[in-house]
């Protein structure tokens, strides 16, 4: 059982308890996710299984659309509603200046992750600091807010659609945005609609899912990577490339870098390394066993 799953991740739990759901209905151990979502966000969550895993990273690379409602005028020490207030602050705007403050924020940011989140410092995610009130220096990551619109206002309440890249913290986009706008602001709720070119709208699967009708939605494993140009080769070059070998490429790619490789038959094999010499070197292959 290889690929991915389009989950529509429910509110209140872990993208790892998600994971280990799926085990216990699949009965398979090898299941991972591409891409941490919050207990308190839902929505898109991909899954990968069996061979699809050794693609996970490729597919957490992709650019994301959110929608995210905020409170503005408070803030808390997560950055979302389910964490302590800390910090109370007037907000009195126009729509207007909310607006132009939108456009402001977009394009390339850089954001120091929150303490509240997943990546590991020191052996340990840093949540795990932040809860023994161990605060820890964390450097600040190029980010790019490649669109971010108005959807609906009412009073301090807001809600909007946000697009980005890879590595954007939306909780520590809205805190700035509260701070650029001279008050605080918090997430209330935060749902991710599409991953690259994958959309929350369709083949999607749900957590409390059958076994048989998980299997049914299970796409296939190329299904996260069509950002990298395809090719096929004959079948004496499929088996190099299966051996472990370079081969040369005659067709000539205007960029180098990683290829999806496909057989005449339009078997996909895994992902190949292009040279400045047009050589293909293997990089990430499915298994043949």
């Amino acid at each position: 059982m290889n690929g991915f799953l389009l989950l529509n991740k429910p509110e209140g739990l872990t993208s790892a308890q998600c994971v280990y759901k799926l085990r216990n209905t699949l009965g398979i151990k090898r299941i991972g996710h591409c891409g941490t979502l919050d207990p308190l966000a839902t929505g898109l969550l991909p899954i990968c299984i069996g061979e699809a895993t050794k693609f996970s990273n490729y597919a957490t690379d992709l650019d994301k659309v959110y929608e995210v409602e905020i409170k503005f005028g408070i803030e808390t020490n997560t950055g979302d509603i389910t964490g302590q207030i800390i910090s109370e602050k007037g907000f009195e705007v126009s729509d207007q200046f909310l607006k132009e403050h939108l456009v402001l924020i977009e394009g390339i940011n850089y954001q120091i992750p929150p303490m509240y989140s997943a990546i590991k410092k020191n052996g340990n995610p840093l949540y795990y600091w932040a809860r023994k009130g161990v605060y820890l220096y964390r450097e600040s990551r190029k980010i790019i807010v490649k669109d971010i619109k108005l959807i609906h206002r009412h009073e301090n309440m807001v809600k909007l659609k946000v697009s980005c890249s890879k590595g954007t913290y939306v909780r520590t986009l809205v805190e700035q945005l509260g701070r650029n706008m001279e008050s605080l602001a918090t997430v209330i709720s935060l749902k991710r609609l599409e991953v690259g070119h994958l959309r929350l709208e369709k083949n999607f699967c749900n957590l409390d899912d059958s076994k048989e009708l998980l299997e049914e939605k299970i796409m296939p494993c190329d299904l996260m990577l069509r950002k990298f140009k395809k090719i096929e080769l004959n079948m004496e070059d499929v088996k190099k490339v299966r051996n472990g070998l370079s081969i040369d490429y005659n067709a000539g790619l205007k960029n180098k870098g990683l290829v999806r490789i496909y057989t005449k038959d339009n078997l996909f094999m895994g992902l190949g390394l292009v040279s400045e010499k047009n050589k293909i070197k293997p990089k990430r292959l499915l298994s043949t066993n």
